[in-house]
């Protein structure tokens, strides 16, 4: 059963905002010259609701759907979620104790009370027109989070957010705009969320996709959140302005962005937009916007009047009283482990775009604890770009990368640390890897470097023996060599490889060619 409703309040006032795209296009034609962007600072904080992993709502005893269940619209709503006279709430413990431990990995202030206040508004799918949610009085406040921004053509940064508040709330229902139609699904309402405050700390998108990126990890690492982003575990406001010489400018608030992608994109065209119309001489307007199928935002509603949500202290709920032994209980948790990425960071050295994609991958993730033992004893920059090259060898084959099987983890880095050595060549290197992906070889590395007797050929005096070799039984190719041709250069230098039986890598091959090229002309 899926309610109908028709939402003629929502309706957007497309007239009254003022498009950048727009007014670039008229200001090129008008050749207004627009004022530098440097004269421009975003200044960017984020609003993140946060599904906990409870398994009742915040409220009731009512049932959340999980990863897997099957249940249509309207079938996991309890009286409560329904606002039914006569109901009450009844508060989730486990709620509370998830909410404490964010603000404990965030060391943020945690009062010793705190209470619930309703939040009044109108709309459809908040059914009793209030939200029971924190505004005085908040379970956590003044936090900071440590995260690094980095992107892969820039050299990395460690930066620090600071968290204005954590409150507790319950989630709404679920709006579908189906034509003129809008569809309500009450699933959703009373789902117990944490909404993270930041303070406007943030000054590229870079920046703000980076700190969701690695807090979503966090927050499943502890078992917080479940962290699907396309199951709206994790839903991001954005606020951005433009300040210039100092003076905050207008702010938008982007809401409901739900992939990182999006939140990327977004911003940088909010920033885009807003430089546009201020640079032009326009007036940005104090505007809720949301975004389309390809993260730019577009018009929602209109901020003419700071909402009147019209707060009071929840009436049907008692104080909270944080109890020091839950604090104690939580801290010895947060203490035994840390997320992954950060492990992969501060124990084995890797750059952190790299723990984090290994993180997060659950593949890669699954690869690199076949490899840990092993971590310590090769350089991570080697690891990375092994892997790197075998991801890019592969691409063109229906082998799966990384290949999920021990053995040819330990060959991986056996093979892996003999480059580094200097043991093997990288061109041998790559061989290796291709035939132990395909399933080619049962022997060890070792083994079969060492039947084949693969290993580095160190004696520079052979390596010119068989270059003298390949010479003397190809008279064409010498004196194409002679007359200078660089394609018969390269020719030689692939010749002398592969009766090498690649124990040489080609940059030290073509050394060796332009050495004796040098003797053969004098």
């Amino acid at each position: 059963m899926i309610l109908n409703l028709t939402l003629r309040f929502f309706r957007c006032k497309n007239s009254r905002v003022v498009c950048g795209r727009f007014l670039s296009q008229a200001s090129t034609s008008q050749n207004v010259e627009l004022k530098p962007r440097e004269n421009y600072k975003p200044v960017i904080g984020l609003e993140l609701h946060v599904q906990l992993s409870c398994r009742t709502k915040l409220f009731s005893r009512t049932p959340v759907l999980r990863e897997g269940d099957e249940a249509g619209p309207n079938r996991l709503v309890g009286a409560f979620d329904m606002a039914t006279p006569g109901t009450l709430p009844r508060l989730n413990k486990k709620a509370v104790m998830l909410a404490l431990q964010m603000a404990r990995l965030f060391k943020c202030e945690i009062p010793e009370r705190s209470r619930f206040d309703r939040k009044h508004y109108f709309y459809a799918d908040m059914p009793a027109g209030y939200q029971i949610t924190q505004h005085d009085m908040p379970v956590a406040k003044n936090g900071v989070v440590k995260f690094h921004v980095y992107a892969e053509d820039m050299e990395p940064y460690e930066k620090s957010v600071r968290i204005t508040q954590l409150q507790l709330e319950q989630d709404s229902g679920k709006t579908i705009h189906v034509g003129n139609r809008s569809l309500i699904d009450y699933n959703r309402a009373g789902i117990a969320l944490v909404e993270i405050v930041t303070e406007p700390d943030f000054e590229t998108a870079l920046e703000a996709e980076c700190f969701v990126e690695q807090l979503r990890l966090q927050l499943m690492h502890y078992g917080i959140c479940e962290g699907e982003l396309h199951r709206g575990h994790l839903r991001t406001d954005a606020n951005v302005s433009l300040s210039e010489d100092g003076k905050m400018g207008v702010r938008t608030e982007i809401k409901n962005i739900q992939s990182l992608r999006n939140l990327h994109t977004a911003i940088n065209f909010e920033i885009d937009r807003q430089y546009r119309i201020l640079a032009a001489g326009g007036v940005v307007q104090n505007e809720t916007r949301a975004t389309d199928m390809d993260g730019r935002t577009v018009p929602m509603r209109d901020k003419e009047e700071e909402t009147d949500y019209r707060f009071m202290v929840e009436p049907n709920l008692p104080m909270i009283k944080i109890n020091p032994e839950w604090l104690y209980e939580i801290d010895k948790g947060l203490s035994s482990s840390q997320p992954r990425y950060m492990e992969l960071i501060s124990k084995y050295g890797f750059p952190a775009r790299r723990a984090v994609y290994y993180a997060e991958n659950p593949l890669m993730s699954a690869f690199v604890a076949m490899c840990e033992s092993r971590l310590p004893r090769i350089r991570p920059e080697d690891f990375v770009k092994w892997l790197y090259e075998l991801k890019d060898a592969l691409k063109r084959t229906k082998v799966e990368f990384p290949p999920q099987s021990q053995f040819f983890a330990d060959q991986f880095m056996t093979i892996v640390e003999y480059v580094g050595q200097d043991k093997i060549t990288n061109l041998l290197a790559m061989d290796l890897l291709r035939a132990y992906a395909n399933q080619l070889e049962i022997r060890t590395a070792e083994q079969w470097i060492t039947e084949e007797s693969l290993w580095k050929m160190k004696d520079l005096r052979e390596i010119e023996r068989t270059l003298d070799s390949i010479l003397e039984k190809n008279q064409k190719l010498k004196a194409k060599v002679l007359t200078g041709s660089r394609k018969g250069i390269s020719e030689l230098a692939r010749t002398l490889v592969a009766e090498c039986r690649k124990r040489i890598d080609r940059d030290e091959a073509d050394k060796i060619v332009e050495h004796k090229l040098k003797t053969l002309i004098k």
